[in-house]
């Protein structure tokens, strides 16, 4: 009896393991159709980037929009992360690295810098950073179809 609860055990896991391979599989699909610059990065690749966004995300909360949002928020940490190739060939800075450098001058020095946040009104800023990606953007897009925000304000006492 017992050796049947440990097979039972094993069938019960590796069903688990399938079904997270299948839906990684399917994140995979998804990234290759809206993120066509990282056509060249291995499955593995990609696998990581997806674990990395994986805890972002309820699967629960997003439910049919969950492939896609993995897919989007994966491609938006990538391209933060990804080094920018100037026209020689040579890697310069990442977009992590340069993305709060609005505008440089030289003659007398003159440097200002981004802040998404003040842009859209957003007193935490929390969401800034999904404003420097188009990824990021169609993550917040699908994220307030699937999210709906509690207001809580004041009632009326009589």
């Amino acid at each position: 009896m017992e050796r049947m609860t440990l097979q039972n055990r094993l069938q019960r896991n590796n069903r688990v393991c399938h079904m997270k391979i299948e839906k990684v599989r399917k994140i995979i699909s998804v990234m290759r159709v809206v993120a066509p610059e990282f056509k060249d990065k291995t499955e593995d690749e990609l696998r990581i980037w997806i674990e990395i966004a994986e805890p972002y995300i309820s699967e629960s909360r997003f439910g049919g929009l969950y492939p896609q949002a993995i897919a989007y928020l994966a491609a938006h940490k990538m391209t933060l992360n990804a080094p920018a190739v100037n026209q020689e060939g040579k890697i310069s800075v990442s977009l992590k690295d340069s993305m709060n450098i609005a505008s440089f001058s030289e003659g007398s020095t003159s440097v200002s810098f981004n802040n998404p946040a003040a842009a859209t009104g957003s007193a935490s800023g929390a969401d800034a950073e999904y404003l420097l990606t188009a990824y990021g953007l169609q993550f917040l897009a699908i994220r307030k179809q699937c999210i709906v925000p509690i207001t809580i304000s004041g009632m009326k006492r009589r």
